[in-house]
């Protein structure tokens, strides 16, 4: 008897898609999403920004005035009592040194980059503001720590009040930066609001004696009014950065 076996379909191999189309089934990253999807929440667009932002930004500056800032805090009168004079100086002079290292911030390797995406500038802008400007904050919280320890058991040093000049100094130096990489993306951007702070400091040590800001001794003399006037101040350098880090567009 003959038997008969049941024909084999024929294999298929899956045709190339033509040049220049996607298959079925993906998206290409040029499209728009399905009307169904929602786009990210612009709070994790920054949050995702943040990882390679840090690896981007320069810290080599902010490393530099935090070695510099150690030394300086250990170093002066070593293995002896701290005076308050001397320790006011030493926070001031921290505080400005550092607000100047975290310009450098603002000047990476990723503007062009992220220039091209859906990210507004402002947000990479404030990414770039808060990493280098925290940083900054928490050594100079540090290094005054360690001058506590350093002081007099009775020596006034208002924590709440240096830290309201260094705020100053530190917005000053990143305002100016911000609108500084407007122009010049480079590193002589992060330069130039070097020189802007330092000349705005500079500028408020040489006033006279009736109308200095910066008094010499914590608590007494003109302190109070000195500080209410750093409290006015404080909010116009942040302000000057929000408008410095819109769109180039406007």
């Amino acid at each position: 008897m003959l038997v008969t076996t049941p024909a084999h379909p024929k294999a298929t191999t899956p045709k190339a898609a033509p040049p220049g189309t996607v298959p079925a089934g993906t998206v290409s990253p040029g499209t728009v999403p399905p009307a169904g999807a929602s786009p990210p929440s612009r709070r994790r667009v920054a949050l995702l920004l943040v990882r390679p932002l840090a690896r981007a930004i320069d810290w080599a500056p902010p490393a530099v005035v935090a070695v510099f800032t150690a030394a300086l805090v250990s170093l002066v009168g070593f293995g002896q009592v701290l005076p308050g004079g001397d320790a006011l100086v030493l926070m001031r002079v921290c505080g400005t040194l550092l607000g100047a290292a975290a310009a450098f911030g603002l000047v990476d390797a990723m503007s062009a980059e992220l220039g091209a995406t859906a990210v507004p500038r402002w947000v990479t802008q404030a990414l770039r503001c808060l990493l280098p400007g925290g940083a900054a904050i928490a050594i100079w919280l540090a290094a005054f720590a360690y001058v506590l320890t350093r002081l007099p058991h009775d020596a006034l040093f208002p924590v709440g009040d240096l830290l309201i000049e260094m705020g100053v100094c530190l917005g000053i130096a990143l305002a100016a930066a911000a609108s500084a990489v407007r122009f010049a993306p480079g590193r002589q951007a992060a330069m130039a609001a070097v020189v802007v702070q330092m000349a705005l400091v500079l500028g408020t040590i040489l006033l006279p004696e009736q109308v200095r800001l910066w008094p010499p001794t914590c608590g007494f003399g003109y302190w109070d009014q000195a500080h209410l006037f750093w409290l006015a101040m404080l909010p116009l350098p942040y302000v000057w950065l929000v408008f410095a880090g819109r769109d180039l567009r406007r």
